[in-house]
């Protein structure tokens, strides 16, 4: 689902395929990297605290990483849940 002018639309496109997992983690990070739609955004999320994760998932939204209006909503949650669980398993 893509949203179009603020309507969902079912889309239908071809993704990516990698031979690992190892080989996706190194393209997205080789796309936030390299790509000046995104730079401003990585530059700008060197802070591990918790509002970090706000401002970058907000940063990729704004950057139309995602068409979903509540995208940075669920990214921020996910990073928050993975941070919340590798501090207790330290």
């Amino acid at each position: 689902t893509e949203y179009i002018n603020g309507k969902a639309q079912k889309v239908v496109q071809k993704f990516r395929a990698y031979g690992s997992y190892a080989e996706s983690f190194a393209d997205y990070a080789r796309l936030m990297k390299d790509s000046p739609r995104y730079q401003g955004v990585v530059a700008s999320a060197s802070s591990r605290r918790s509002d970090a994760a706000v401002g970058f998932a907000q940063g990729l939204q704004k950057a139309g990483y995602a068409t979903a209006p509540d995208y940075a909503e669920k990214l921020t949650r996910v990073i928050n849940t993975t941070l919340r669980l590798q501090r207790s398993l330290a």
